[in-house]
């Protein structure tokens, strides 16, 4: 894969942080707190490298809260949806459930959408 600038690069990987938040999550819910091997390391492997996906862009130059963020929208989201097509959350599904998953995504969206220059492309 090839980003034609640091803007691009940086937001892929806010975008893959996000999504390898499901890993650590998801991974919680098998850990047996914390007494089963493989899944221990398989959530703290995924911790870290979304950690990593949401410090770089930082250094890149995109500002904290905007990574942050859409970060963890996209990490809450998805979350929320893998838990219940996993049957791990038993509570059930509601409208207002929903809205609220909906009301994140556009927030994410808006906030990737707001123009910011933050960026030094020159560099």
């Amino acid at each position: 894969m090839e980003f034609k600038n640091k803007t691009a690069f940086a937001w892929f990987l806010i975008i893959l942080g996000g999504f390898l938040q499901l890993g650590w999550s998801i991974g919680l819910a098998y850990t047996e707190s914390f007494t089963n091997i493989a899944w221990d390391i398989v959530t703290i492997v995924f911790l870290f490298l979304s950690m990593v996906c949401l410090e770089y862009p930082m250094r890149l130059g995109v500002p904290f809260t905007t990574a942050y963020a859409v970060w963890i929208g996209i990490g809450v989201f998805f979350t929320v949806v893998l838990s219940y097509a996993l049957g791990l959350d038993d509570t059930g599904f509601s409208w207002g459930m929903g809205l609220c998953l909906a009301l994140i995504i556009a927030g994410v969206v808006g906030l990737k959408l707001t123009p910011v220059e933050y960026i030094d492309e020159k560099k």
